[in-house]
C-alpha cells in the first residue's frame, strides 16, 4: 500500500502500543477437518475467531461460524 500524504507518517500511523494491550492468545487448530483460529476461554472451551480454508463448504458450515464456542483439547 502506498500512501501519498502531506501528513507525517508518525501522525498517520500513530502509536501502535494500544495493539499490544489488545493482543489475545490465538491458536490455530484442526476442527471438523478444517483449520480454524480459536481464542482460549476456560475449561477446554474455545471461541472460533476465523476459518482458514479454500473450500466454500467450510464457510457454509454452521459449526465453523466465527463466534461459536467449541470444546476440546487441542
Amino acid at each position: 500500500m502506498i500512501l501519498y500524504s502531506i501528513v507525517p507518517p508518525e501522525i498517520v500511523f500513530g502509536n501502535f502500543d494500544w495493539c499490544e494491550n489488545q493482543k489475545q492468545n490465538y491458536i490455530e487448530v484442526d476442527y471438523c477437518g478444517e483449520k480454524v483460529v480459536v481464542m482460549p476461554l476456560s475449561n477446554n472451551r474455545y471461541m472460533i475467531s476465523r476459518v482458514i480454508s479454500t473450500s466454500p463448504k467450510a464457510f457454509l458450515n454452521p459449526k465453523l461460524m466465527p463466534g461459536n464456542i467449541i470444546t476440546g483439547t487441542f
